[in-house]
């Protein structure tokens, strides 16, 4: 079954702990991880978040497509180059990153917005990966190292691509 819709994906959740699931990512043809916020435990912001996911536009993906090839030109220059690694374009960069995990977190400021955090592999960096972080369905708020679960309270003080 692909975790592809509302109910897929709540179907998901094991028995005993409702905070543990995966999700189907269309953009990757991948099916991940998904954690829930146990301190929220809000069933309606899980389901909002739900649908706002499966709502991400090409527009977003563009912006994240633009913004994750400047987080990978800037690390490369970083590390003085890679011999066996070479992107060109922005829309090289699906090939060179994939996600593992997302999360939905929240906002003790903005009650109203979904956010949802997105963990990924990347093969420039492949020890520690990169992350996302998406206000609602269109809204990118943080490209750059991961860094962990990220609250949105948190991020002025990352070192963000965005």
């Amino acid at each position: 079954m692909r975790p592809d819709t509302l109910l897929k994906v709540l179907a998901t959740f094991r028995e005993g702990d409702r905070f543990l699931g995966s999700i189907y990512f269309a953009k990757f043809n991948l099916t991940v991880s998904l954690s829930l916020d146990k301190e929220r435990n809000n069933e309606d912001y899980d389901h909002r978040c739900i649908e706002a996911f499966f709502n991400w536009g090409e527009t977003l993906f563009i912006k994240l497509q633009d913004t994750t090839f400047e987080y990978y030109k800037d690390y490369e220059e970083m590390c003085g180059g890679f011999d066996d690694l070479a992107i060109d374009s922005p829309s090289e960069i699906w090939q060179y990153c994939k996600p593992t995990n997302i999360h939905f977190t929240s906002s003790s400021q903005d009650s109203s917005s979904t956010f949802i955090d997105v963990e990924l592999d990347c093969d420039w960096e492949i020890e520690h990966g990169m992350q996302w972080l998406v206000k609602n369905t269109d809204e990118l708020m943080y490209v750059g190292p991961y860094f962990g679960n990220a609250s949105t309270d948190e991020i002025n003080g990352m070192s963000n691509y965005v």
